[in-house]
């Protein structure tokens, strides 16, 4: 099958999701990609991709943030105002024409405006989420008020054109599955893929706490401060030798700021998974977002037990107690991480289970099953193929 896989960056280690399904297709089909680049580097990276054919379309910053501010005076999306140059469009057309492919794969919500675009060519979205709910989220709980505005100006927009999408009968591939009572039309789930081959280090292994996540993401750099200022001290004179180890990209200056304490900042690393390795527990302390957070299925991957909020809990599908710990408030991240940290057995059995419950969920052979389902509402030419799974 041919397979155009359209994305607004390049895939990437620290775009996982993007990456891993871009592969594993490009492993039985014919792909060619279409993406945004903002500068050289970007371009050296796509080299590393795993096709053999790629369009890059220029996307300065300067032009990105220009086509943004036209989109708020238009009732546009910024997102896709953000993605949505010309040249884009015109490649696509092209790509069209020339590789006439079976499908469209339109990678993220910032590509969507395309979905007109291609015609007659089928096209199935890989939305990772909902966008818009986060951005609800954001206009009433947002950390300050440039944050609160902008979640009240993107959230309709972007309801508007989920709406669209849905009364279009495009399939959107979801990451997290749909809570009781809000399933939509047309949504498939497709969970990220995770096949970490690191896992944790066997026998004695250091107190150190472990926070993986893009720092330029306003949700977790939120998240990391309240825990920093709300439970650190507090974990630290229950077990006084516990580190805090912060392993993400773009730090802003209030990450930066917090080194000390026993807590240790590893900004922009080639790739996160051997930090896992000598982890005795892992945070993911989000309190807003959507879909799931590849952060805590990355440490459940990697063996390694884990804190998080019922919100993230909620939406991955794990119990509290069975696959991770759960905990909303100071006093229940103080005690849930400090006990993980001074109880081996405790760690072990939630570490055991979590890595089973990921295996079940998030391999490639069940992800390739997933996103079957999704291709087979296509046209027949446009569905992958049921071969074995490898």
């Amino acid at each position: 099958m041919k397979v155009l896989f359209v994305a607004p960056w390049i895939p990437a280690s620290f775009r996982p999701r993007s990456l891993v399904l871009l592969d594993m297709l490009a492993a039985e089909h014919d792909i060619r990609f279409l993406g945004l680049v903002h500068d050289e580097r970007e371009a050296r990276l796509a080299e590393q991709l795993p096709v053999q054919h790629r369009v890059l379309v220029p996307n300065t910053r300067v032009g990105s943030l220009l086509r943004s501010a036209r989109a708020a005076c238009t009732g546009v999306s910024l997102q896709t105002g953000y993605a949505s140059p010309k040249a884009l469009t015109d490649a696509l057309r092209r790509e069209l024409d020339e590789f006439q492919p079976d499908v469209v794969h339109l990678n993220v919500f910032r590509t969507v405006h395309l979905v007109e675009a291609c015609g007659r060519t089928p096209v199935v979205v890989d939305l990772d989420e909902f966008r818009s709910e986060y951005y609800e989220q954001l206009a009433s709980h947002g950390s300050n008020f440039a944050w609160r505005a902008l979640g009240r100006v993107e959230a309709p927009r972007m309801r508007a054109r989920e709406d669209k999408l849905l009364s279009m009968g495009v399939p959107l591939m979801l990451s997290a599955p749909t809570p009781p009572g809000q399933e939509r039309p047309n949504t498939f789930l497709v969970r990220s893929p995770c096949d970490f081959s690191v896992q944790r280090q066997a026998g004695p292994i250091g107190r150190t706490v472990l926070f993986v996540g893009r720092l330029s993401y306003e949700a977790n750099v939120s998240g990391l401060m309240w825990f920093v200022r709300e439970c650190w001290d507090g974990i630290r004179k229950l077990v006084p030798d516990a580190r805090l180890r912060i392993v993400g990209s773009d730090p802003p200056k209030a990450v930066q700021a917090s080194v000390g304490n026993g807590i240790e900042l590893y900004p922009n690393v080639p790739a996160v998974e051997p930090h896992y390795s000598d982890a005795a527990v892992a945070i993911a302390p989000i309190f807003r977002g959507t879909g799931v957070q590849l952060k805590l299925i990355q440490a459940m991957s990697a063996g390694v037990p884990s804190v998080t909020t019922s919100t993230v809990a909620d939406r991955a599908g794990v119990v509290d107690g069975v696959h991770v710990r759960v905990a909303d408030d100071r006093a229940g991240w103080i005690t849930a991480v400090s006990e993980l940290l001074s109880s081996p057995e405790t760690a072990e059995r939630l570490a055991v289970n979590g890595r089973g419950w990921v295996v079940e969920h998030h391999s490639s052979a069940a992800v390739r099953r997933q996103m079957r389902a999704a291709y087979a509402s296509l046209s027949p030419e446009a569905q992958l193929d049921a071969g074995s799974d490898r």
